[in-house]
């Protein structure tokens, strides 16, 4: 089984480095080649196909990993979210992957569906379409009715990818272990770490079980909106790797014409109301982030359907988002302090929402926020764009090295697809403005004496559960305290350098002590007994000959560090 393992993982290493040569990263090929111990020679280095250098940079990264298969592709769409890992421009070429794939055959459809459900499909469902309806690198949705008679869309993952995408998680893994010890950026981001956050996320998208739990909590928490709809979830015929939900009928906005007059007869294409699509759409995303912190986070056109009755129906929850009561808060003061141009308050917004290295300057910030934001002014509020704006921001973050939390980050994309999606129903409807008022009303609700009794009944069991422990807690540090075994450890702020700054005086100044004592020693060794050598050296003038090398020594020194 090893030796399958290694040679399996061989072969493969052998594929990712032929790819990376081929779209000019013969760096990573060699990479590839430590890590696996291959030698591949330089000539396979230059692209076998013409005019790849014609492409840039991020162009060639994701044709390559389109090339490199499912695990690439989806770990790319996932990276497309991460504009806190991968650079801007990257993240929105990443956007354009295609997760595409040839249909398999029935005949494996059958086996997966005979393994997960204990039956062949003829006999778990009433009838199953043979013909599936889409097909994608993990899976292919089939449409079927069960026997009760309800219409349903059946998921099957395809046959062996999970055993595939450990295998590539499992060579990643190696590769950003060497990353990290051979590399630069190895050396300012924790690669190994990253990969295994892609990784769980890739993984828990082949559970089919987690996307259906998704489903089920976001039809909860959206059940009292009458404008939006979430497909039942078939748990008596859901496994890891089969998802029955409901089937929607009704029209993907893919399938409409975002130029067309919702007016204009004769077109074919069935008649919606454009703008209450549009409505709907965003207000049930704002609610989803900053009421209920659970979020479909990627909502493009095809994952939403518009239904004849004027709703909408939600598709495909392999992708969500959760966010904290924190990031609730921070990121309705984000939207406010975005409308209201206030440069202070984003400022202030963006510290709390991202990581900033030591020493920042943040007066350097605040200009550039400054900077940032003058572009906006004058400019209408309803004329501003989430995707610019999340652009404009991260670039911002980016230069001064704040690293941006990975849930806001999603959520800043969530909201730009959302954008996307909206102009492409309704171009005249404006996600930032619907996004202002939204979080003004938010906040004007939060303020009513009933929510705030609610906060403070919130904090009010918090604190009384710290209440309740804290007496234990004082407890144990007073019997350490008594059995001697209480330590206190301070951590005083620069105080290593400080340190080492007067260890380094504290040689100095032995070194001089010691270069006066020679000058002294030697000089009255040269007045008491002037014949005096030492191998073959007069005595006096080698005492001196010293003191000078070490004098001029500790005068570089000095000099070199640029204190007198």
């Amino acid at each position: 089984m090893g030796v399958l393992r290694s040679y399996t993982h061989l072969v493969r290493y052998r594929e990712m480095a032929r790819v990376a040569a081929r779209y000019g990263f013969g760096f990573l090929a060699d990479l590839l080649g430590q890590t696996a111990g291959l030698a591949l020679p330089r000539r396979r280095h230059k692209p076998a196909r013409p005019g790849v250098y014609r492409l840039s940079r991020w162009e060639r990264s994701r044709r390559a990993l389109e090339e490199l298969g499912p695990t690439f592709v989806k770990i790319g769409q996932i990276l497309s979210t991460r504009p806190d890992i991968v650079p801007p421009a990257l993240a929105a070429e990443l956007e354009k992957l295609q997760d595409r794939a040839a249909p398999f055959a029935f005949s494996k459809v059958e086996s997966v569906i005979t393994a997960e459900l204990g039956a062949m499909p003829d006999e778990v469902f009433g009838a199953f379409d043979p013909e599936p309806i889409a097909a994608a690198s993990l899976g292919q949705v089939h449409t079927a009715r069960l026997k009760s008679g309800e219409e349903v869309v059946v998921k099957v993952q395809r046959p062996g990818i999970e055993r595939v995408v450990r295998t590539d998680l499992e060579i990643l893994r190696e590769v950003a272990s060497v990353a990290s010890h051979r590399s630069r950026l190895g050396r300012v981001y924790d690669l190994v770490g990253i990969v295994d956050e892609l990784g769980a996320a890739l993984l828990q998208e082949l559970d089919y079980t987690a996307e259906g739990a998704s489903a089920d909590r976001l039809a909860h928490d959206l059940r009292a909106d009458p404008r939006v709809v979430i497909p039942r979830v078939y748990w008596e015929y859901t496994t890891r790797r089969v998802l029955t939900m409901e089937r929607i009928r009704g029209v993907r906005l893919t399938e409409l014409d975002a130029a067309r007059p919702e007016t204009e007869a004769g077109t074919g294409a069935p008649q919606v109301n454009r703008a209450a699509i549009a409505r709907a759409l965003t207000n049930t995303i704002l609610e989803q982030i900053l009421v209920h912190g659970f979020f479909h986070a990627d909502l493009h056109p095809g994952n939403v359907v518009a239904l004849p009755d004027g709703r909408i129906a939600l598709l495909d929850f392999g992708m969500m988002g959760v966010v904290g009561d924190d990031l609730k808060q921070q990121f309705g003061n984000f939207l406010l302090a975005i409308a209201a141009r206030s440069s202070a308050r984003l400022v202030a917004v963006l510290l709390r929402l991202g990581v900033a290295p030591p020493g920042m300057d943040t007066q350097s910030l605040a200009r550039d926020v400054d900077i940032l934001l003058r572009r906006y002014y004058g400019v209408p509020v309803a004329q501003l764009s989430v995707a610019e704006l999340t652009k404009d921001v991260l670039d911002v973050c980016l230069k001064h090295r704040i690293r941006v939390r990975p849930d806001f980050a999603l959520v800043m994309k969530a909201l730009a697809t959302v954008e996307g999606t909206v102009r492409h129903v309704d171009p005249l409807f404006n996600l930032v403005e619907a996004a202002a008022l939204f979080a003004r009303r938010l906040i004007r609700e939060r303020m009513k004496p009933a929510s705030l009794l609610k906060t403070l009944r919130k904090v009010g069991a918090d604190y009384a559960d710290f209440v309740a422990r804290l007496p234990g807690k004082l407890d144990r540090v007073l019997d350490l305290a008594t059995g001697g075994q209480l330590k206190v450890r301070w951590d005083l702020e620069g105080a290593d350098r400080f340190l080492r700054e007067l260890t380094l005086l504290a040689n100095r100044l032995a070194l001089s002590v010691v270069l006066a004592s020679i000058i002294v020693g030697t000089a009255l060794i040269a007045r008491a007994a002037p014949a005096v050598v030492l191998w073959r050296l007069p005595l006096a003038e080698a005492g001196f000959i010293l003191a000078l090398v070490f004098g001029i020594w500790l005068l570089v020194s000095i000099i070199r560090s640029g204190r007198f």
